[in-house]
């Protein structure tokens, strides 16, 4: 095989060392005489409760009451300083820990002030009392509120939590019915009047077995109760997960908008939320196509190594025979007519052929494919199961694939990178990480997987203010009109925001760009943006995610959306449309023994499915880079790790970035927020991984970290940047794969750190961060994407190496002993050719100087 663009590097002597960040800003402690003011009443109300229960009265059964099994709630003024020294007290003192969440009030994510930001909101601890654990606490508050000392136990713990409370209660109805469950339950009612409701019962993860499988037990009695039934029933402990599908009868469903009813009250149910779905919509016409294509005429030999989760696909269509495996888990060929095989059969098209209008080389090696959308008989679209819980069939699809079911063997253990472009039509970002992105990040941290996730589309109206009708909007200036959309689009962005599991932390997220194969507008439509400024399509969904890391991580083509609109009082909404004649081009079903049918369509699950394609052919990069060490890359630790770094890599912001900025009001660091929150750190320029060139180099390193540790690599600078005012380049990226804690607010268990040797950014003085996310959102999430620009005028004669260093904190004591898989990529570029080979250059000197050493230096590194 010829030699490709990237180079493997191995890393210099490990260091230790520790990320010094900013100091948390905790607010003020409130005086034991002041809290006793305030609280006393509280406490008494559950000691006169003990007092009941020890002398074996009757309890109220108050949803206001304190007793053993009603989840009891400590709200606190910002969080404690030490929370995991708490949970070990509440524990010992006879609490079951059940999370820590945040009762989100003003978050403003534009700010990117991240300690204000960590302390701007109450904190809610969650536990489930015992009789004892009642008692202790009550002595406890005693103790403090008489002003005693401290105690020098595990009890000191409760100072701090006394010092900050702002109230204690049980969990409340309002708690535990999610706001959209009235609007929701609406829907349904007029979408199917003789049907009843479905909800999700989202139960307490209790930690003793007995009582996870009384809760079943409690479910099936509950329904009993309201005439309901259990539909499903799904318990993964690996993130805390037990939850009920339920069929309601309406008019208990409608008792959920005013809190009312036997639900609102059920103690042992968190959250009462809609049912989680992926729908897709009635797709574009297909027609049919004379390819001239040659078949594929026997499959390739290879194990696959990339999957996809969706439709049932056309697996004998012309462009998609020999080129798929299916394997059946919840879904069957039986529950999907062919002519409904839609959405399966585009992405997987997608993925192997992509925009069938650009006529690129076909993947041959064989795309694994297990089908979690069915096609029901009284509905129009393709969609998850009706009678299942989405994240039980995901959750059922990757362990067949990876680890086998019900004592099987693996079907597919070879697979890295997993396509997920659908998403929960009824589940938007709420700030609270998702079970289904938790699932994700869990199997891809366990199994050393690449998720790939859809940001999801929102092809809901919003206002244009800028015209008085239809026909002014319609008329208006291309360039005018594209200018006021895309300021319309920010503005409506409340109503606009990924759907769950896109806040996924451990995957990739991907947004969708206006652009495909089609030419042209058809006769009476409008065509929003023009497709050289790279701007998102109209329904992309936006950031930003958890924690408020970027999200989406990048964009991809999705499509071109056409615009259709209304007026209603002098007032024009807008909202995305597709049309048969635009779009990316792909492989339809269609009835017949050689089906040739294809179709147009667009949206976020095209450029999810577009961006695995860009997976599938560095697959044999990665396999040659790593045979060079005589290593499989199938096997390394950090396989999935240094995937997403290189696709991830050639990303930028480009014209539509530029484009935004000067759009968006406010100060830069807004300004960068808000683009990030579209664009995440922008489209990938796939070339620059893919083909080699004489004024630029990409290295790749990987390994595996722990906490408190720093990776050291030296990068020579190429000698073709020293003596010129030339511009130049320097492209860092570095993504891991994080351990979670699916039962706190913090959620990522290690934080990684890309730095110079002084624990900054400022890696040479040749180049400068050019526009791009700022640094401090960019810390967040588990992909970090930086570049370096200029033209600074290096004196000859300079010569030495760039420093680069990978750092690892653990975030919680919990997950200092965590391996943490990490991939770095780096590109040295010049902005135009230069006479000196810069591969040649640095290639020989990287080469000259591989070892790999393991000896250990004392150095402390602060940022």
């Amino acid at each position: 095989m010829a030699k490709g663009p990237i180079v493997r590097i191995n890393r210099e002597p490990i260091r230790q060392g520790r990320i010094k960040g900013q100091r948390a800003r905790f607010p003020k402690a409130i005086s034991s005489e002041e809290q006793t003011k305030r609280h006393n009443t509280k406490f008494s109300e559950i000691e006169s409760t003990v007092g009941r229960i020890l002398n074996g009265g009757e309890v109220s059964i108050s949803p206001n009451e304190v007793t053993p099994d009603r989840a009891l709630v400590f709200e606190v003024i910002g969080p404690l300083s030490n929370v995991v020294k708490f949970v070990a007290a509440a524990r010992e003192a006879g609490f079951d820990w059940l999370g820590e969440d945040l009762d989100y009030g003003t978050d403003d994510e534009e700010e990117g002030d991240e300690a204000a930001a960590d302390n701007a909101d109450s904190m809610l601890y969650i536990t489930m009392p015992t009789t004892r654990g009642l008692q202790k606490v009550l002595s406890l508050w005693k103790q403090y509120s008489s002003n005693q000392p401290k105690p020098k136990t595990g009890d000191r713990e409760w100072w701090p939590l006394f010092s900050y409370l702002s109230d204690i209660r049980t969990w409340s109805a309002k708690d535990r019915v999610d706001p959209a469950v009235t609007r929701y339950v609406d829907r349904m009612m007029l979408k199917f009047p003789d049907r009843p409701t479905r909800l999700e019962l989202d139960l307490w993860f209790l930690g003793d077995l007995s009582l996870r499988e009384a809760a079943r037990k409690y479910v099936s009695e509950l329904m009993l109760l309201v005439e309901g039934s259990v539909l499903d029933f799904v318990t993964i402990p690996e993130i805390k997960y037990q939850a009920a599908l339920v069929e309601l009868p309406n008019e208990q469903a409608r008792l959920l908008g005013s809190l009312q009813g036997p639900l609102s009250t059920a103690d042992r149910v968190m959250r009462v939320r809609p049912q989680s779905m992926y729908s897709s919509e009635a797709e574009n016409t297909e027609f049919f196509v004379s390819d001239d294509r040659a078949p594929l005429t026997s499959p390739d030999s290879r194990a696959p190594v990339v999957a996809l989760l969706d439709g049932y696909p056309l697996e004998n269509h012309f462009l998609l025979a020999n080129r798929l495996r299916v394997n059946e888990v919840d879904v069957h060929a039986l529950d999907v007519p062919v002519v409904r095989r839609r959405h399966g059969t585009t992405m997987a098209s997608l993925i192997v052929h992509g925009d069938l209008g650009d006529n690129t080389v076909p993947i041959d090696r064989q795309l694994q494919v297990v089908p979690i959308l069915g096609a029901p008989q009284n509905l129009s679209e393709e969609c998850t199961p009706l009678d299942k819980l989405p994240i039980g069939l995901v959750h059922r699809a990757v362990m067949s694939l990876v680890a086998g079911l019900d004592g099987g063997k693996p079907v597919a253990e070879d697979v890295v990178v997993i396509n997920h472009s659908i998403c929960d039509s009824e589940g938007p970002f709420g700030q609270r990480a998702s079970y289904w992105a938790k699932l994700l990040d869990y199997l891809s941290h366990r199994f050393r997987l690449l998720f790939i996730v859809s940001a999801g589309n929102s092809k809901e109206p919003f206002t244009v203010g800028a015209y008085a009708d239809c026909n002014s909007f319609e008329t208006a200036d291309p360039i005018e009109r594209q200018i006021e959309l895309l300021s319309a689009l920010n503005q409506s962005k409340g109503g606009r925001i990924i759907l769950n599991p896109a806040e996924t932390l451990n995957g990739l997220t991907i947004g969708a760009v206006h652009g495909d194969s089609s030419t042209g507008v058809p006769v009476g439509c409008v065509d929003p943006f023009d497709t050289i400024s790279e701007v998102t399509n109209l329904a992309s969904s936006i950031g930003l995610g958890l924690n408020r890391a970027i999200k989406p991580d990048i964009v991809e083509r999705g499509g071109r959306q056409l615009v259709n609109s209304e007026e209603n009082q002098g007032v024009v909404s807008v909202w995305a449309a597709e049309h048969p004649d635009v779009g990316q081009l792909s492989a339809a079903p269609s009835v017949g023994l050689s089906p040739k049918s294809v179709r147009r369509s667009t949206g976020t699950s095209n450029a999810a499915a577009l961006t695995t394609r860009t997976a599938t052919r560095l697959v044999d990069v990665l396999e040659s880079l790593f045979a060079e060490n005589n290593e499989r890359w199938l096997e390394a630790e950090t396989r999935a790790v240094v995937m997403k770094a290189l696709i991830a890599h050639g990303s930028k912001w480009g014209s539509a970035g530029d484009i935004l900025y000067g759009l968006y009001a406010g100060h830069a660091l807004r300004k960068k927020s808000a683009i990030s929150s579209v664009l995440g750190y922008g489209l990938p320029d796939n070339s620059r991984v893919f083909t080699a060139h004489g004024s630029r180099i990409t290295l790749l390193a990987d390994d595996i970290i722990s906490h408190d540790t720093l990776h050291k690599y030296l990068i020579p600078i190429p000698r073709a940047m020293v003596g010129n005012r030339e511009l130049r380049r320097v492209v860092v990226t570095l993504a891991w794969s994080s351990p979670i804690d699916p039962i706190t607010k913090r959620y990522r268990g290690v934080r990684l750190e890309v730095v110079d040797e002084n624990g900054k950014r400022d890696f040479w003085k040749g180049v400068k961060r050019s526009r791009a996310p700022d640094g401090r959102v960019a810390r967040r999430g588990t992909l970090q994407h930086l570049v370096f620009e200029g033209k600074n005028l290096i004196k000859p004669g300079i010569s030495g190496n760039v420093f680069l260093g990978v750092q690892a904190m653990a975030e919680m004591t919990s997950f200092q002993d965590a391996k943490v898989p990490y991939g770095l990529a780096v590109t040295l570029e010049m902005g135009q050719p230069v006479r000196t080979d810069i591969f040649a250059d640095v290639e020989a000197r990287v080469r000259a100087k591989r070892v790999d050493v393991s000896q250990r230096v004392p150095n402390r590194v602060r940022i």
